[in-house]
């Protein structure tokens, strides 16, 4: 089922039982927010309203694509985005949405406001690291880093601090003694 307002599902006049949503979310969908880090990108975000005499759960699944810099060589990846979401609506005598995993409608509310959730929904999809399949990255960058590799072991700038004398607690009160001392 199409809606007529972008994000929003009006649920009063539903039957009970399962129905479906399509929105599709692109770049003027993340302009809206501040601090958006998805600036391109076509997703997909299937919706199953299952409206009961009590409740209503929301399952939102999303699928999508979008082209980022490679973490490795800088030049644009394409990156296969996939999320799930689900909470409860429960009815009440008055309109929360404190929890993220269950809110609560009053007898006031006729509609779903979703576009915060989707937003959430695809940020928090999003891969932690962004990058190439080893061997796809452009092979100049490769070159030019493996240039300024260094031979030392990462562990190697350590090593220096764990050879340090460090004074405990104790060697420093043997010090306030002989200071004690040396007043006398």
């Amino acid at each position: 089922m199409r809606v007529k307002h972008p994000f929003v599902i009006p649920f009063v006049g539903l039957k009970p039982g399962e129905h479906h949503f399509e929105f599709i979310l692109e770049e003027t969908f993340f302009k809206e927010f501040d601090h958006s880090e998805v600036d391109n990108g076509r997703f997909v975000v299937d919706v199953l309203l299952d409206k009961k005499s009590n409740m209503m759960e929301m399952t939102l699944t999303l699928n999508g694509e979008m082209t980022w810099p490679c973490d490795r060589c800088g030049d644009p990846v394409s990156i296969a985005i996939v999320g799930n979401d689900h909470w409860i609506i429960k009815y009440g005598d008055h309109t929360e949405d404190q929890d993220d995993d269950i809110w609560m409608y009053g007898p006031q509310e006729h509609q779903i406001d979703i576009r915060q959730r989707l937003f959430e929904l695809v940020h928090l999809s999003l891969p932690a690291r962004r990058a190439h399949q080893e061997g796809e990255c452009n092979p100049s960058i490769m070159k030019k880093m493996e240039d300024y590799r260094t031979e030392e072991d990462s562990d190697t700038q350590w090593i220096a601090l764990k050879n340090l004398q460090m004074e405990t607690p104790l060697d420093q009160l043997e010090d306030d003694d002989n200071w004690e001392e040396d007043d006398e």
